[in-house]
């Protein structure tokens, strides 16, 4: 019980109780929310923001924040849309999002541009590519795509195994790794970190690559899952990621915050949008609660600790 309340890790009773508590409320509220049909529709809304909201715990672990990973996930939608086969579509974005992490993690890390700045800067920049790219939506995508987000491994619905992917290699890294303890040592205190001989910039580098290869696989999984490109693709994800690693408990400060409580958090965001959707609330109501959630949750966190 220690271990999984462990205050490194962020997450508490309360964190972990609401998505049961939303959970069990729309049983009751939400028509049709348990049906087969609705909760398959759910484990596929909630890949893309779980894998967004993963490589956003990433970056969160530093002090950053990356506010481009949306503008990330249709500028992947639309170069996905100029290529013929998975074969050169999935290493060109691979090699985007490398790129994009790297300039992100530099610009911070390196020249001290606020990450609230340099990754704005950042979807601006790439929510302009996108659109020169690809001006209208198109069902133009590569052979074979859509069977990364419709097919079924062993009777469970593949997008159940892109969640488990997912959880599994951030665990990995972030528990199990070098470069995970170096995270949440520089995100506790980065010039405690420098004195005890720890590579902060290299590290703060890969946290936002990290961040960044976790939104082209966003952005392959969506792409796949509606089988064309938009250029508007992932527009709400940057917000929702935030809110749900705010949600989960991770502290937006640095050092504080988990993998389960950036699941439970992503988890918490869907089942609401999902229970809404059921319930023919207005996307942009779901949008302004979003909002409200956000500023909820930050607020309840220790002021010390965010350094407001």
């Amino acid at each position: 019980m220690t271990r999984v309340f462990n205050p490194r890790f962020g997450t508490s009773p309360i964190s972990l109780g609401i998505p049961i508590v939303v959970f069990i409320f729309l049983i009751f509220a939400a028509p049709h929310f348990t049906s087969g049909e609705n909760l398959s529709n759910l484990v596929n809304q909630i890949v893309v923001l779980l894998i967004g909201s993963l490589g956003q715990l990433v970056v969160a672990l530093v002090g950053g924040i990356d506010l481009s990973i949306g503008s990330l996930v249709s500028l992947t939608s639309c170069v996905l849309s100029t290529q013929d086969s998975l074969v050169t579509a999935i290493p060109l974005c691979i090699g985007l999002a490398v790129l994009v992490g790297t300039i992100n993690g530099v610009g911070t890390a390196v020249f001290g541009v606020h990450p609230l700045i340099m990754t704005f800067s950042m979807a601006t920049f790439l929510q302009g590519v996108a659109y020169f790219i690809l001006p209208a939506p198109s069902s133009a995508i590569p052979a074979g795509l859509q069977s990364l987000a419709k097919a079924n491994i062993g009777g469970a619905p593949i997008a159940l195994v892109w969640c488990i992917a997912a959880i599994g290699v951030t665990y990995v890294l972030l528990r199990r790794s070098q470069l995970g303890l170096h995270l949440y040592a520089i995100g506790a205190s980065p010039p405690n970190a420098h004195l005890n001989g720890l590579r902060v910039v290299p590290s703060t580098i890969a946290a936002y690559v990290f961040a960044s290869l976790s939104a082209v696989c966003a952005g392959l999984f969506l792409s796949a899952r509606v089988a064309s490109a938009d250029p508007t693709m992932g527009g709400p994800l940057a917000l929702d990621s935030i809110t749900a690693i705010a949600l989960g408990n991770v502290q937006l400060s640095g050092g504080v915050g988990g993998v389960l409580g950036a699941v439970t958090g992503a988890l918490t965001l869907g089942l609401l949008a999902n229970g809404m959707n059921l319930m023919g609330i207005s996307p942009f109501v779901r949008s302004a609660f979003t909002g409200v959630l956000l500023l909820v949750a930050i607020s309840l966190q220790k002021r010390k600790v965010i350094g407001l």
